[in-house]
C-alpha cells in the first residue's frame, strides 16, 4: 500500500503509477539493481550482507549518565545507523518512496519473532502508536513514516496472537508544537528541545489508561524523542510503553558488533551527509 493524499482517487492513481515503475520484488530497494521475487526485504544479496542488523536493544540500565530514557519499559532496533539503513529511511521519508514502509516493517517484524523477550511481548501487547509529526509537517510531508512502518507491523503482529487483536493507533499522540530538528541539537540539548512537546489524544485516553504499548519510529539516535513520547503515555495512565525502531547508533545499544556500512555502496547511491529526524 502506497500512501500520498487523503484523496482516494489520486491516491489509487498513484498506487498503479507506483507499482509500475518501481514493483516490490523487482527491484532491490536500496541500490535499485534487478533482484528475482524471493529476496528477503526486496534487497539485494549485496546489500542484505552490507546491513548490519541483529537482535539490538538499547541497555536502559546503563542509560543512568545521561538519563535520556527513564519513561521507556525496553528499547529494541534491527539495525545498527550506515549507509544502506540511512537510504531506506531517507527515501521513505523525503523522497516519498512510501512502499519502503513494507519491507522496514517486515525487518522489524522478523526482529521481534526472532527476540524471545519480545515475541513474549506481543501477546501482551494493546496498542501499537506511532511517533507522531506535528500537524504543519504532515501537511508539508504528506504521510507520517512512523505510522505507515506502525500500521503494516500490527498487521503482521495481529497474526501471531489469538484472541483480542492489537490495536493501532496512529492518533494516540500529538506533537503539540513545533521543535528544532533534533539533528541539528547537541545531545544536552535534545531533552530541552522536546519539554512538552507531546501529549496525547484526549479521545483516547480511555484506551490508553493501563495499557500495554509498543512506540514505533524510524531512528533511535539519543532516546529523547521516544523518551518524551513515552513520558506522555505514561502520564496518561499507560501500563508500560517499549519501542521499537528500524535502525539506531544510541551509545547504549547492545547485540550487534558497531562496523561501518559497505563502503562500496557510496559510489552507487546518492549520498546525504545529514541524518533524518
Amino acid at each position: 500500500m502506497y500512501y500520498f493524499s487523503t484523496n482516494k482517487r489520486s491516491t489509487r492513481i498513484t498506487e498503479k503509477l507506483l507499482q509500475a515503475l518501481f514493483p516490490m520484488g523487482t527491484y532491490c530497494v536500496i541500490c535499485g539493481s534487478l533482484i528475482d521475487s524471493h529476496r528477503p526485504y526486496s534487497i539485494c544479496d549485496n546489500c542484505v550482507k552490507a546491513l548490519n542488523g541483529g537482535n539490538i536493544y538499547i541497555d536502559l540500565s546503563e542509560d543512568e549518565p545521561g538519563k535520556m530514557m527513564p519513561h521507556l519499559d525496553s528499547a529494541s532496533s534491527c539495525l545498527v545507523y550506515g549507509l544502506h539503513s540511512k537510504k531506506m529511511v531517507f527515501d521513505l521519508k523525503y523522497n516519498k518512496r512510501t512502499y519502503l514502509s513494507r519491507p522496514i516493517s517486515m525487518i522489524m517484524y522478523d526482529r521481534i519473532v526472532r527476540d524471545e523477550g519480545l515475541r513474549s511481548l506481543v501477546d501482551s501487547l494493546d496498542l501499537v502508536v506511532p511517533v507522531p509529526l506535528h500537524r504543519s509537517r504532515l501537511k508539508k510531508r504528506g504521510f507520517n513514516q512512523a505510522e505507515l512502518i506502525s500500521r503494516d507491523l500490527t498487521s503482521r503482529l495481529n497474526a501471531l496472537r489469538q484472541g483480542p487483536k492489537i490495536l493501532h493507533l496512529p492518533d494516540g499522540l500529538v506533537r503539540q508544537r513545533i521543535t528544532t530538528s533534533q539533528r541539528s541539537v547537541s545531545g544536552s540539548e535534545r531533552n530541552l528541545n522536546l519539554e512538552n512537546a507531546f501529549t496525547i489524544n484526549p479521545r483516547r485516553k480511555t484506551l490508553i489508561a493501563n495499557s500495554v504499548i509498543l512506540l514505533v519510529d524510524d531512528i533511535l539516535t539519543t532516546g529523547s524523542t521516544a523518551n518524551h513520547c513515552a513520558k506522555a503515555l505514561k502520564d496518561a495512565g499507560a501500563g508500560e510503553v517499549h519501542f521499537i525502531s528500524l535502525a539506531t547508533g544510541n551509545f547504549y545499544l547492545k547485540g550487534c558488533e558497531r562496523r561501518r556500512d559497505d563502503e562500496s555502496f557510496i559510489s552507487r547511491s546518492p549520498s546525504s551527509d545529514h541524518m533524518p529526524e
